[in-house]
Formats: structure tokens, sequence, C-alpha cells
């Protein structure tokens, strides 16, 4: 039975998180570490009465990572990787999102049938894409793209950026059939205080989408109604992200630069 205890930090809103490991074995053998990740489109601002807003939030791009503390050791060949077929794959998908993102304008956003029409050479050669052609294209290919990122010999990552959404949604894998990767003890005796297995998710502040703010009371003066449409409103809603952030005890860092590192999930794998 896996233990309750473990105390999740996460901002439930836009991502779901568990992690678990089978136990520690001192005799050569490897444990496995499993999480289950589910992405949505957040609705921020309802249940604080104090913010005059609400809004959406989803992620453009996250970064997970997994942290072994010592004495366990991460077992290299055991990490979940592109074969070498998967990563063609992975490349034409990637490459076809940056062309079909590059052929937008404005704030228009990226649709499975422009993302079907660049994947297929629809586009180039002057083709309109059937609704069912564009179901098949949705149902083969994956939500979520899931690249490896080597990080240290105790930690390993994964960059998941979304494929024909212009936001990560779903599950980028099955948490059981395909676990992140294994661990093992370095030494043959374990501590009394057992080692930990860290699991976050990350991403840049420009990862954060923030969209339809509207104001909570339709009563609102016209100069109010107006910060609907500058960035006053999106820094208002950036602030309240952090507020909630730092209510989750996942103590923020300035979001002082598109690039600020902004954690949004870290849990403790628990023992399965």
């Amino acid at each position: 039975m896996r233990v309750r205890s473990n105390r999740k930090r996460v901002l439930s809103d836009v991502l779901s998180i568990d992690a678990w490991h089978e136990p520690f074995r001192v005799d050569g053998s490897t444990s496995a570490v499993h999480v289950e990740l589910s992405f949505t489109e957040g609705r921020i601002g309802g249940s604080d009465v104090d913010f005059p807003f609400t809004f959406k939030v989803s992620l453009k791009r996250a970064l997970l990572t997994v942290r072994a503390e010592r004495p366990l050791e991460i077992d290299r060949r055991s990490i979940a990787r592109s074969v070498p077929e998967a990563e063609i794959e992975l490349t034409k998908l990637r490459t076809a999102r940056e062309t079909a993102e590059a052929s937008l304008s404005g704030k228009a956003t990226l649709t499975p049938a422009l993302f079907g029409a660049v994947l297929t050479g629809a586009t180039a050669r002057g083709e309109q894409l059937t609704q069912q052609d564009i179901l098949k294209i949705v149902q083969n290919v994956p939500e979520v793209l899931v690249s490896p990122r080597p990080r240290n010999p105790q930690e390993y990552a994964w960059e998941l950026v979304p494929t024909y959404r212009d936001g990560l949604r779903g599950q980028p894998w099955d948490p059981i059939d395909a676990p992140r990767l294994r661990v093992k003890p370095s030494t043959s005796v374990l501590p009394q205080l057992l080692p930990t297995i860290s699991v976050g998710v990350s991403c840049a502040l420009e990862d954060l989408h923030i969209s339809d703010i509207v104001p909570k009371r339709l009563g609102l003066n016209e100069k109010l109604r107006k910060l609907i449409h500058n960035d006053i409103n999106e820094a208002a809603a950036i602030q309240h992200l952090k507020l909630v952030l730092r209510e989750a005890d996942l103590e923020p860092r300035a979001f002082d630069n598109r690039f600020a590192e902004v954690i949004l999930a870290s849990v403790l794998a628990v023992p399965e």
C-alpha cells in the first residue's frame, strides 16, 4: 500500500502530480521510480475574494526533474529516453510545430488543423485537410513531446512541450508502464533514515500563458475595464500567481525577467 502522508507542494489548478518508488534493496537490484503527471488549464482567482479578476493559466512548456539523494544512485541505463526511431519522429513533430507557430500572426493560436496541415505538407501543396484527416492526426500524434535532458549523476530531467495545442494538456506518459528511471543504493547498508527521491516541475515565467482575464464585478468603471487590455492586468495576475505559489510553500523567486524560474510543484516520491 502506498503511503499517503506525502506532503504535496503543487499549483493544483494547472497540474496534478504523484510520485512513488519500489522498496529500496541492497542486493544490487534496482527500484523503479514512477511519476504520474497531468496538465490542465487552470482557472484562477475565483476563491480569492480580495482579487478583483478571474483568469485562466496554462503552461506552454515545463521541465520535470527527478533527484535521488545519496546513497542512492540513478541507473543511467534505465532512464526513460527516446529510442532512435522515436527521436526521428519527435524531431519531425517539433519541426512541424515550430513551422506552424512561425506562420501565425498577432495573438492567433496554434490549432490541430494548422499543425496537421504543416505536418503532412498540405500547406505547401495548397490543400485543405478534412475534419476526418485532422481527427486521424490528433489521434496518432502525442499531445506532449517529451525530450530527455541529462543533468548530473544524482538527477535527470525531461522537457515537456505541446504538439498541436497552445498549452500542455493531459498525461505525457503511462505512469505504470513507463517509470522515469530506476535507482539503487551505492552501499550494501541503507541508513536508518531512508534517502529521499524528490520530483519537481518548473518552467520559465514566459511559459505561463495567462488569458481570459475578466473582472468579477460587472459594475467596475470604464477605467478598470480598460486594464483588461493592457499589461497592468497581466502583471496583477502574475503577482496573484506568486501569492498562490507562496501559500503552497513553494517559495517563489523574484519574477523579474521572462526567464525567471517558476517552481510549480515539488513532491517526495513515497514507497510503494
